[in-house]
């Protein structure tokens, strides 16, 4: 019986989102860091929800997935994100 790789040994254990997003590839690291931009244009609360949508992107990016799936999985985040920031900044908005 051979014993497979333990996938929690093979992912970075202490590395910073930019250490990780350097050792993917261009397209993935595109992916994985643009829900960040919401940093720039929703201030705290699109920081807070761009740094969940890069978490999930990066977590996406290291599974085994074919890279089309993997590309549609991590738009489909990314769309997430910006309707969920749109969502929330409405109801803020409409509360005052």
């Amino acid at each position: 019986m051979t014993k497979m790789s333990d996938p929690r040994l093979d992912t970075p254990k202490k590395d910073d989102w930019l250490t990780q997003i350097r050792s993917l590839p261009i397209w993935q690291g595109i992916l994985a860091a643009l829900p960040l931009g919401l940093l720039i244009i929703g201030g705290l609360i699109g920081g807070l929800i761009g740094a969940l949508g890069t978490v999930s992107n990066l977590k996406i990016a290291r599974t085994a997935l074919a890279s089309t799936w993997k590309a549609l999985s991590m738009v489909g985040v990314i769309i997430g994100v910006v309707i969920t920031y749109l969502l929330i900044t409405a109801l803020v908005a409409a509360a005052f």
